[in-house]
Protein backbone atom coordinates (compact mmCIF):
# COMPACT_ATOMS: atom_id res chain seq x y z
CA UNK A 1 0.00 0.00 0.00
CA UNK A 2 1.28 3.42 -0.84
CA UNK A 3 1.84 5.62 1.70
CA UNK A 4 0.71 9.62 1.30
CA UNK A 5 1.56 11.56 3.99
CA UNK A 6 0.91 15.03 4.89
CA UNK A 7 3.45 16.16 6.55
CA UNK A 8 3.13 19.74 8.32
CA UNK A 9 6.81 21.44 10.34
CA UNK A 10 6.44 25.32 11.34
CA UNK A 11 6.36 25.18 14.97
CA UNK A 12 9.78 24.79 15.61
CA UNK A 13 12.56 26.01 13.60
CA UNK A 14 13.07 22.92 11.49
CA UNK A 15 16.02 22.31 8.45
CA UNK A 16 14.07 20.03 5.55
CA UNK A 17 16.01 18.70 2.39
CA UNK A 18 15.88 15.49 0.36
CA UNK A 19 13.09 13.93 2.65
CA UNK A 20 14.82 14.40 6.08
CA UNK A 21 13.46 17.24 8.38
CA UNK A 22 15.59 17.79 11.84
CA UNK A 23 14.84 20.49 14.67
CA UNK A 24 17.16 20.70 17.37
CA UNK A 25 20.54 19.38 18.19
CA UNK A 26 22.74 16.92 18.82
CA UNK A 27 26.58 15.86 19.82
CA UNK A 28 28.81 14.07 17.75
CA UNK A 29 32.70 14.03 19.09
CA UNK A 30 32.34 16.70 21.95
CA UNK A 31 30.92 19.51 18.74
CA UNK A 32 27.26 20.80 18.53
CA UNK A 33 26.12 19.63 15.61
CA UNK A 34 22.83 21.18 14.40
CA UNK A 35 20.78 22.70 11.28
CA UNK A 36 21.88 21.15 7.68
CA UNK A 37 25.31 19.54 9.12
CA UNK A 38 22.51 17.03 11.37
CA UNK A 39 20.38 16.85 8.43
CA UNK A 40 23.77 15.37 6.61
CA UNK A 41 24.77 13.20 9.53
CA UNK A 42 21.37 11.49 9.13
CA UNK A 43 21.57 11.43 5.25
CA UNK A 44 24.52 9.37 5.76
CA UNK A 45 23.21 6.92 8.03
CA UNK A 46 19.43 6.31 6.61
CA UNK A 47 20.21 3.78 3.75
CA UNK A 48 18.89 0.99 5.89
CA UNK A 49 16.50 0.34 8.62
CA UNK A 50 19.30 -1.44 10.28
CA UNK A 51 22.26 1.34 10.06
CA UNK A 52 18.64 4.12 11.67
CA UNK A 53 18.15 1.94 14.39
CA UNK A 54 21.65 1.39 15.55
CA UNK A 55 22.75 5.25 14.38
CA UNK A 56 19.52 6.65 17.13
CA UNK A 57 20.68 4.97 19.42
CA UNK A 58 23.85 6.81 19.49
CA UNK A 59 22.63 10.17 19.55
CA UNK A 60 22.94 12.22 22.45
CA UNK A 61 21.17 15.71 22.15
CA UNK A 62 17.68 17.50 22.16
CA UNK A 63 15.36 16.92 18.77
CA UNK A 64 13.26 15.74 16.68
CA UNK A 65 13.11 14.11 13.21
CA UNK A 66 11.00 13.22 10.56
CA UNK A 67 12.45 10.44 7.63
CA UNK A 68 9.86 10.70 4.26
CA UNK A 69 11.43 8.19 1.86
CA UNK A 70 10.82 4.91 0.17
CA UNK A 71 7.16 4.82 1.41
CA UNK A 72 8.34 4.49 4.52
CA UNK A 73 7.94 7.64 6.96
CA UNK A 74 9.98 7.39 10.59
CA UNK A 75 9.00 10.36 13.39
CA UNK A 76 11.99 10.45 16.03
CA UNK A 77 11.94 12.26 19.23
CA UNK A 78 14.99 12.52 21.34
CA UNK A 79 15.02 11.22 25.17
CA UNK A 80 14.46 15.15 26.74
CA UNK A 81 11.26 15.34 24.56
CA UNK A 82 11.73 18.90 24.22
CA UNK A 83 9.77 19.21 20.31
CA UNK A 84 6.76 17.06 20.50
CA UNK A 85 5.70 14.96 17.15
CA UNK A 86 2.22 14.60 16.90
CA UNK A 87 0.70 11.99 14.24
CA UNK A 88 -2.74 10.37 13.15
CA UNK A 89 -3.20 7.74 10.57
CA UNK A 90 -5.96 6.49 8.81
CA UNK A 91 -5.56 3.40 6.07
CA UNK A 92 -2.71 4.98 3.93
CA UNK A 93 -3.49 8.14 4.80
CA UNK A 94 -1.01 9.47 7.54
CA UNK A 95 -0.60 13.14 8.85
CA UNK A 96 2.14 14.20 10.82
CA UNK A 97 3.11 17.93 12.99
CA UNK A 98 5.07 19.65 15.19
CA UNK A 99 1.78 21.86 15.66
CA UNK A 100 -1.20 19.18 16.79
CA UNK A 101 -3.64 21.77 16.59
CA UNK A 102 -2.87 21.35 12.70
CA UNK A 103 -3.92 17.63 12.95
CA UNK A 104 -7.36 18.51 14.75
CA UNK A 105 -8.90 20.62 11.85
CA UNK A 106 -8.26 17.54 9.78
CA UNK A 107 -11.27 16.17 11.61
CA UNK A 108 -14.80 17.72 10.99
CA UNK A 109 -15.93 16.73 14.50
CA UNK A 110 -12.82 16.07 16.95
CA UNK A 111 -13.68 14.47 19.97
CA UNK A 112 -12.15 14.92 23.37
CA UNK A 113 -10.65 11.30 24.44
CA UNK A 114 -12.48 10.34 27.87
CA UNK A 115 -9.67 8.58 29.55
CA UNK A 116 -6.85 10.59 28.07
CA UNK A 117 -8.86 13.12 29.97
CA UNK A 118 -9.23 11.57 33.59
CA UNK A 119 -5.38 10.85 33.38
CA UNK A 120 -4.62 14.45 32.44
CA UNK A 121 -6.92 15.54 35.44
CA UNK A 122 -4.78 13.88 37.69
CA UNK A 123 -0.94 14.39 36.62
CA UNK A 124 -1.18 17.14 33.56
CA UNK A 125 -0.16 14.90 31.18
CA UNK A 126 -1.50 12.72 28.68
CA UNK A 127 -0.91 9.16 29.01
CA UNK A 128 1.71 7.09 26.75
CA UNK A 129 1.19 7.69 22.82
CA UNK A 130 -2.46 9.21 23.69
CA UNK A 131 -3.41 13.18 23.38
CA UNK A 132 -6.41 14.90 24.55
CA UNK A 133 -7.89 14.18 21.40
CA UNK A 134 -8.63 10.69 20.02
CA UNK A 135 -6.93 9.31 16.97
CA UNK A 136 -3.81 11.79 17.64
CA UNK A 137 -1.34 10.49 19.36
CA UNK A 138 2.19 11.45 20.13
CA UNK A 139 6.07 10.59 19.83
CA UNK A 140 6.93 9.45 23.38
CA UNK A 141 10.47 10.57 24.75
CA UNK A 142 13.15 8.25 22.91
CA UNK A 143 11.16 6.75 20.94
CA UNK A 144 10.66 5.85 16.98
CA UNK A 145 7.44 5.67 15.14
CA UNK A 146 7.56 4.04 11.62
CA UNK A 147 4.59 4.01 9.20
CA UNK A 148 5.25 1.23 6.42
CA UNK A 149 2.43 -0.48 4.73
CA UNK A 150 -0.16 0.97 6.23
CA UNK A 151 1.15 -0.40 9.66
CA UNK A 152 2.49 1.77 12.94
CA UNK A 153 5.15 0.37 14.66
CA UNK A 154 6.43 1.64 17.88
CA UNK A 155 10.47 1.41 19.33
CA UNK A 156 12.14 2.79 22.01
CA UNK A 157 15.67 3.49 21.67
CA UNK A 158 16.26 5.43 24.72
CA UNK A 159 15.74 3.55 28.26
CA UNK A 160 16.46 5.50 31.71
CA UNK A 161 16.80 2.03 33.45
CA UNK A 162 20.08 0.41 33.50
CA UNK A 163 21.39 -3.12 34.72
CA UNK A 164 21.87 -3.10 38.68
CA UNK A 165 25.25 -2.89 39.80
CA UNK A 166 26.27 -4.19 43.35
CA UNK A 167 30.05 -1.89 43.25
CA UNK A 168 29.82 1.38 44.71
CA UNK A 169 30.89 4.57 42.51
CA UNK A 170 33.32 6.56 44.63
CA UNK A 171 32.43 10.91 44.88
CA UNK A 172 35.92 11.84 42.53
CA UNK A 173 34.70 9.73 40.17
CA UNK A 174 31.32 11.47 39.37
CA UNK A 175 32.99 14.76 40.32
CA UNK A 176 35.40 13.84 36.97
CA UNK A 177 32.91 12.44 35.23
CA UNK A 178 30.61 16.24 35.36
CA UNK A 179 33.59 17.80 34.38
CA UNK A 180 34.35 15.63 31.53
CA UNK A 181 30.40 16.17 30.19
CA UNK A 182 30.52 20.12 30.40
CA UNK A 183 33.26 20.90 28.80
CA UNK A 184 31.86 20.21 25.16
CA UNK A 185 28.98 22.64 26.88
CA UNK A 186 31.36 24.97 27.95
CA UNK A 187 33.07 24.88 24.33
CA UNK A 188 29.60 25.77 22.82
CA UNK A 189 28.78 28.65 25.57
CA UNK A 190 32.25 30.65 24.38
CA UNK A 191 30.76 34.20 24.02
CA UNK A 192 27.21 33.43 24.48
CA UNK A 193 25.08 35.07 27.69
CA UNK A 194 23.60 32.92 29.40
CA UNK A 195 20.89 32.81 31.73
CA UNK A 196 20.90 30.48 34.85
CA UNK A 197 17.32 30.23 36.52
CA UNK A 198 19.42 29.97 40.16
CA UNK A 199 17.24 28.95 43.27
CA UNK A 200 18.15 27.30 46.20
CA UNK A 201 18.14 23.57 45.11
CA UNK A 202 21.56 21.84 44.75
CA UNK A 203 21.26 21.04 40.32
CA UNK A 204 21.23 25.14 39.73
CA UNK A 205 23.95 25.61 41.96
CA UNK A 206 26.07 22.90 40.64
CA UNK A 207 25.61 24.47 36.53
CA UNK A 208 26.92 28.02 38.36
CA UNK A 209 29.63 26.10 39.82
CA UNK A 210 30.74 24.64 36.78
CA UNK A 211 30.07 27.64 34.41
CA UNK A 212 32.72 29.21 36.95
CA UNK A 213 34.74 26.48 36.85
CA UNK A 214 35.01 26.72 33.08
CA UNK A 215 36.24 30.40 33.28
CA UNK A 216 32.66 31.76 31.57
CA UNK A 217 31.61 35.46 32.73
CA UNK A 218 28.55 36.84 30.82
CA UNK A 219 26.40 34.46 33.20
CA UNK A 220 22.88 36.21 34.50
CA UNK A 221 21.17 34.56 37.46
CA UNK A 222 17.77 35.27 37.93
CA UNK A 223 15.09 34.30 40.78
CA UNK A 224 11.42 34.97 40.29
CA UNK A 225 8.39 34.15 42.69
CA UNK A 226 6.74 35.35 45.57
CA UNK A 227 8.66 38.08 47.59
CA UNK A 228 10.50 36.44 50.47
CA UNK A 229 10.57 33.50 49.23
CA UNK A 230 13.31 30.75 50.01
CA UNK A 231 15.18 30.60 46.99
CA UNK A 232 15.52 34.11 46.73
CA UNK A 233 18.45 34.82 50.14
CA UNK A 234 20.35 31.65 49.22
CA UNK A 235 20.60 32.42 45.28
CA UNK A 236 21.54 35.68 45.78
CA UNK A 237 24.76 34.71 48.00
CA UNK A 238 25.62 32.08 45.73
CA UNK A 239 25.69 34.03 42.69
CA UNK A 240 27.61 36.76 45.00
CA UNK A 241 30.18 34.79 45.74
CA UNK A 242 30.49 33.68 41.92
CA UNK A 243 31.08 36.82 40.85
CA UNK A 244 27.79 36.75 38.95
CA UNK A 245 24.97 39.80 38.68
CA UNK A 246 21.93 38.39 39.99
CA UNK A 247 18.44 39.59 39.47
CA UNK A 248 14.97 38.93 41.54
CA UNK A 249 11.49 39.63 40.03
CA UNK A 250 8.89 40.03 41.97
CA UNK A 251 5.58 38.26 41.25
CA UNK A 252 2.99 40.26 42.79
CA UNK A 253 -0.36 41.70 42.16
CA UNK A 254 0.33 44.64 39.91
CA UNK A 255 2.95 42.13 37.92
CA UNK A 256 0.57 39.11 37.03
CA UNK A 257 -2.63 41.41 36.96
CA UNK A 258 -5.23 40.57 33.82
CA UNK A 259 -2.27 38.48 32.32
CA UNK A 260 -5.03 36.06 31.11
CA UNK A 261 -7.07 37.85 28.88
CA UNK A 262 -4.55 39.07 26.62
CA UNK A 263 -3.58 37.92 23.12
CA UNK A 264 0.10 36.70 24.37
CA UNK A 265 -0.73 34.56 27.15
CA UNK A 266 -3.44 32.82 24.83
CA UNK A 267 -0.88 32.01 22.07
CA UNK A 268 1.39 30.90 24.53
CA UNK A 269 -1.24 28.30 26.32
CA UNK A 270 -2.09 26.97 23.30
CA UNK A 271 2.15 26.45 22.22
CA UNK A 272 2.66 24.85 25.31
CA UNK A 273 -0.04 22.79 26.06
CA UNK A 274 -0.49 21.10 22.80
CA UNK A 275 -3.16 18.89 23.73
CA UNK A 276 -0.82 16.74 26.13
CA UNK A 277 0.46 18.61 28.66
CA UNK A 278 -0.32 21.10 31.32
CA UNK A 279 1.04 24.55 30.08
CA UNK A 280 3.36 25.68 32.31
CA UNK A 281 3.29 29.17 34.21
CA UNK A 282 5.76 29.28 36.71
CA UNK A 283 8.33 31.02 34.16
CA UNK A 284 6.17 32.38 31.81
CA UNK A 285 6.33 36.00 33.61
CA UNK A 286 9.81 35.89 34.28
CA UNK A 287 11.15 35.22 30.88
CA UNK A 288 8.76 38.03 29.62
CA UNK A 289 9.91 41.02 31.84
CA UNK A 290 13.31 39.66 30.87
CA UNK A 291 13.12 40.07 27.36
CA UNK A 292 10.92 43.42 27.65
CA UNK A 293 13.73 44.90 30.16
CA UNK A 294 16.18 43.80 27.23
CA UNK A 295 17.92 41.37 30.04
CA UNK A 296 18.45 38.60 27.75
CA UNK A 297 17.89 38.02 23.22
CA UNK A 298 17.27 35.46 21.45
CA UNK A 299 20.55 34.95 21.33
CA UNK A 300 21.01 34.03 25.18
CA UNK A 301 20.83 30.45 26.12
CA UNK A 302 18.58 29.24 28.94
CA UNK A 303 20.11 26.60 30.85
CA UNK A 304 17.94 24.89 33.78
CA UNK A 305 18.87 22.57 36.10
CA UNK A 306 15.99 20.14 34.75
CA UNK A 307 16.19 17.40 36.07
CA UNK A 308 20.05 16.22 38.43
CA UNK A 309 18.03 15.07 41.09
CA UNK A 310 15.75 13.03 39.58
CA UNK A 311 18.31 11.02 37.84
CA UNK A 312 20.32 10.97 41.12
CA UNK A 313 17.31 9.27 43.69
CA UNK A 314 15.37 12.04 44.50
CA UNK A 315 11.91 10.55 43.70
CA UNK A 316 12.92 6.91 45.77
CA UNK A 317 12.05 6.22 48.54
CA UNK A 318 13.07 2.73 51.06
CA UNK A 319 9.76 1.19 49.99
CA UNK A 320 9.96 1.05 46.46
CA UNK A 321 12.49 -1.46 46.26
CA UNK A 322 10.24 -4.09 46.85
CA UNK A 323 6.85 -2.54 46.38
CA UNK A 324 3.84 -4.17 44.82
CA UNK A 325 2.35 -2.59 41.74
CA UNK A 326 -0.50 -0.75 44.19
CA UNK A 327 2.14 0.87 46.46
CA UNK A 328 3.70 2.36 43.10
CA UNK A 329 0.57 4.30 41.82
CA UNK A 330 -0.79 4.99 45.34
CA UNK A 331 3.35 6.90 45.00
CA UNK A 332 2.82 8.62 42.35
CA UNK A 333 -1.03 9.75 42.89
CA UNK A 334 -0.15 10.99 46.35
CA UNK A 335 3.36 12.07 45.62
CA UNK A 336 2.29 14.05 42.20
CA UNK A 337 -0.84 13.91 40.96
CA UNK A 338 -2.83 17.42 41.01
CA UNK A 339 -5.54 16.00 43.43
CA UNK A 340 -8.28 15.89 41.23
CA UNK A 341 -11.29 14.49 43.06
CA UNK A 342 -11.60 11.32 40.44
CA UNK A 343 -14.17 9.25 41.25
CA UNK A 344 -13.40 5.64 42.41
CA UNK A 345 -13.80 4.34 38.96
CA UNK A 346 -11.89 6.27 36.81
CA UNK A 347 -8.89 6.32 39.31
CA UNK A 348 -8.92 2.23 39.19
CA UNK A 349 -9.04 2.70 35.50
CA UNK A 350 -5.85 4.69 35.47
CA UNK A 351 -4.50 2.56 37.76
CA UNK A 352 -5.01 -0.28 35.53
CA UNK A 353 -3.51 1.17 32.08
CA UNK A 354 -0.26 2.76 34.29
CA UNK A 355 0.27 -0.75 35.63
CA UNK A 356 -0.04 -2.17 31.60
CA UNK A 357 1.94 0.04 29.77
CA UNK A 358 5.15 0.41 33.02
CA UNK A 359 4.29 -1.58 35.43
CA UNK A 360 4.12 -5.26 33.92
CA UNK A 361 7.89 -5.89 33.06
CA UNK A 362 8.26 -8.66 35.77
CA UNK A 363 12.28 -8.48 34.73
CA UNK A 364 12.53 -4.89 36.31
CA UNK A 365 12.40 -4.11 39.56
CA UNK A 366 9.96 -1.97 41.10
CA UNK A 367 11.85 1.33 41.63
CA UNK A 368 13.23 0.35 38.03
CA UNK A 369 9.43 0.52 36.81
CA UNK A 370 9.01 3.35 38.99
CA UNK A 371 11.81 5.30 37.46
CA UNK A 372 10.42 4.03 34.13
CA UNK A 373 6.90 6.11 34.79
CA UNK A 374 8.63 9.12 36.20
CA UNK A 375 11.13 9.96 33.51
CA UNK A 376 8.70 9.86 30.68
CA UNK A 377 5.42 11.00 32.38
CA UNK A 378 6.65 13.78 34.38
CA UNK A 379 10.57 14.36 33.84
CA UNK A 380 9.97 14.54 30.22
CA UNK A 381 6.35 15.71 29.55
CA UNK A 382 5.85 17.75 32.53
CA UNK A 383 9.06 19.36 34.06
CA UNK A 384 10.88 19.62 30.38
CA UNK A 385 7.81 20.53 29.13
CA UNK A 386 8.25 23.78 30.89
CA UNK A 387 11.43 25.05 28.31
CA UNK A 388 8.46 25.35 26.02
CA UNK A 389 8.35 29.31 28.04
CA UNK A 390 11.73 29.95 26.49
CA UNK A 391 10.96 28.57 23.20
CA UNK A 392 7.97 30.68 23.15
CA UNK A 393 10.05 33.79 23.98
CA UNK A 394 12.91 32.41 20.62
CA UNK A 395 15.62 31.35 23.35
CA UNK A 396 17.65 28.38 23.25
CA UNK A 397 17.62 25.89 26.41
CA UNK A 398 20.73 23.74 26.82
CA UNK A 399 20.12 21.21 29.33
CA UNK A 400 23.60 19.71 30.87
CA UNK A 401 21.36 17.72 33.75
CA UNK A 402 19.16 16.10 30.93
CA UNK A 403 22.41 14.92 28.87
CA UNK A 404 22.80 11.10 28.03
CA UNK A 405 25.87 11.05 29.36
CA UNK A 406 24.65 12.75 32.86
CA UNK A 407 21.85 9.81 33.13
CA UNK A 408 24.27 7.21 32.60
CA UNK A 409 26.26 8.02 34.95
CA UNK A 410 23.78 7.03 37.52
CA UNK A 411 21.80 4.39 35.30
CA UNK A 412 23.81 1.55 37.18
CA UNK A 413 23.93 3.20 40.45
CA UNK A 414 22.78 1.05 42.94
CA UNK A 415 20.00 2.02 45.07
CA UNK A 416 22.00 2.65 47.91
CA UNK A 417 23.89 5.42 46.44
CA UNK A 418 20.44 6.83 44.93
CA UNK A 419 18.03 6.49 47.52
CA UNK A 420 17.82 10.13 49.24
CA UNK A 421 19.67 11.63 46.40
CA UNK A 422 23.07 10.97 49.46
CA UNK A 423 25.53 10.36 47.15
CA UNK A 424 24.97 13.00 44.64
CA UNK A 425 24.32 15.99 47.54
CA UNK A 426 27.41 14.91 48.94
CA UNK A 427 29.46 15.08 46.16
CA UNK A 428 28.37 18.15 45.28
CA UNK A 429 28.66 20.01 48.69
CA UNK A 430 32.22 18.27 48.98
CA UNK A 431 33.67 18.55 45.37
CA UNK A 432 31.98 21.47 43.85
CA UNK A 433 30.54 23.66 46.37
CA UNK A 434 33.00 23.87 49.20
CA UNK A 435 35.38 24.77 46.46
CA UNK A 436 33.88 27.24 45.17
CA UNK A 437 32.77 28.85 48.84
CA UNK A 438 28.89 27.86 48.04
CA UNK A 439 28.70 25.56 50.82
CA UNK A 440 25.82 27.17 52.35
CA UNK A 441 21.99 26.73 52.86
CA UNK A 442 22.67 23.22 52.18
CA UNK A 443 19.93 20.97 52.79
CA UNK A 444 19.65 17.68 54.27
CA UNK A 445 19.13 14.37 52.32
CA UNK A 446 15.42 13.02 51.50
CA UNK A 447 14.19 10.85 53.92
CA UNK A 448 12.42 7.46 52.97
CA UNK A 449 8.58 8.24 53.34
CA UNK A 450 5.88 6.61 55.00
CA UNK A 451 3.46 4.15 53.20
CA UNK A 452 1.06 6.38 51.11
CA UNK A 453 -2.47 6.07 52.63
CA UNK A 454 -5.67 5.29 50.96
CA UNK A 455 -7.48 5.90 54.48
CA UNK A 456 -5.48 9.38 54.83
CA UNK A 457 -6.81 10.13 51.13
CA UNK A 458 -10.30 9.55 52.23
CA UNK A 459 -10.17 11.43 55.27
CA UNK A 460 -8.80 14.44 53.11
CA UNK A 461 -11.20 13.76 50.46
CA UNK A 462 -14.28 14.43 52.97
CA UNK A 463 -12.99 16.95 55.26
CA UNK A 464 -15.05 20.45 55.27
CA UNK A 465 -12.52 23.49 53.03
CA UNK A 466 -12.04 24.75 56.33
CA UNK A 467 -9.94 22.06 57.90
CA UNK A 468 -7.89 22.12 54.47
CA UNK A 469 -6.87 25.55 54.23
CA UNK A 470 -5.49 25.44 58.18
CA UNK A 471 -3.87 22.37 57.38
CA UNK A 472 -2.08 23.43 53.80
CA UNK A 473 -0.08 26.57 53.26
CA UNK A 474 -2.03 28.49 50.63
CA UNK A 475 0.39 31.76 49.84
CA UNK A 476 3.13 29.44 47.79
CA UNK A 477 6.62 31.01 46.95
CA UNK A 478 5.75 30.47 43.46
CA UNK A 479 2.44 33.49 43.49
CA UNK A 480 0.77 30.45 42.34
CA UNK A 481 -2.44 30.82 44.22
CA UNK A 482 -2.92 34.40 42.70
CA UNK A 483 -1.73 33.31 39.38
CA UNK A 484 -4.68 30.71 39.18
CA UNK A 485 -7.01 32.87 40.68
CA UNK A 486 -7.05 35.70 37.96
CA UNK A 487 -6.88 32.64 35.52
CA UNK A 488 -10.14 31.36 36.68
CA UNK A 489 -11.91 34.56 36.74
CA UNK A 490 -10.75 35.35 33.25
CA UNK A 491 -13.60 32.84 32.08
CA UNK A 492 -17.29 33.18 33.22
CA UNK A 493 -18.56 30.31 31.44
CA UNK A 494 -15.58 27.53 32.57
CA UNK A 495 -16.48 25.82 35.84
CA UNK A 496 -14.14 24.14 38.11
CA UNK A 497 -13.91 21.10 40.52
CA UNK A 498 -12.37 21.67 44.13
CA UNK A 499 -8.96 19.14 44.28
CA UNK A 500 -8.52 17.53 47.60
CA UNK A 501 -5.57 19.75 48.47
CA UNK A 502 -6.56 23.52 48.59
CA UNK A 503 -3.11 24.53 47.14
CA UNK A 504 -3.14 22.21 44.66
CA UNK A 505 -2.71 25.41 42.06
CA UNK A 506 -1.99 22.85 39.24
CA UNK A 507 -5.51 21.30 39.25
CA UNK A 508 -7.09 24.70 38.14
CA UNK A 509 -4.31 25.46 35.64
CA UNK A 510 -5.48 21.78 34.31
CA UNK A 511 -8.75 22.46 34.34
CA UNK A 512 -8.44 25.71 32.64
CA UNK A 513 -6.60 24.20 29.71
CA UNK A 514 -9.09 21.70 29.01
CA UNK A 515 -11.56 24.17 28.56
CA UNK A 516 -9.62 26.16 26.82
CA UNK A 517 -8.88 23.32 24.51
CA UNK A 518 -12.56 22.20 23.94
CA UNK A 519 -12.84 26.18 22.90
CA UNK A 520 -10.36 25.90 20.53
CA UNK A 521 -12.02 22.75 18.99
CA UNK A 522 -15.00 24.34 18.82
CA UNK A 523 -13.79 27.36 16.64
CA UNK A 524 -11.58 25.42 14.60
Amino acid sequence: MDVRPKINLEKYSWTSDGGISVCGFTWLNGEYISGDGFRRLILQHSDSVENIKKFFTQLNGQFSIVINKDSVVWLVCSHTWSYPLFYFQNGNEIAVSDDPYLLVKEFSTPEIDSFSKNYFLLFGVTPNNNTLVKQIYQVNPGEIVVFENGRVTNMSFFDVVGDILDRKVEEEKLHQSILSLFERYSDFLKNKQVLLPLTGGYDSRLLACLLKEFGHKNVLCATWGRKGNVEVEPAEKVAKQLGYSHVFIEYNEDFISGFSKTQQFLNYAEFAGHISSMPFLQDYFAIGYLQKNKMITTKTIAMPGYSGDFFAGSHLDSHVRTANNRYLFSKMVNKYSSSYPLNARQLRGVGSCVEEWFLANTAAEPWQKYEQWDFQERQCKFISNANHAWFYFGVEVLMPLFDKDFIDLFRNLPFEQKLGVGFYNKTLEKLFFKPHKVDFHLKNSMRPTSTPSNLKRLVLKISPAFLKNMYYPLFDDIFYREITIDLMSSRKDYSYQRPLKPNAYNSYIIQWYLQFLNQLMTNK
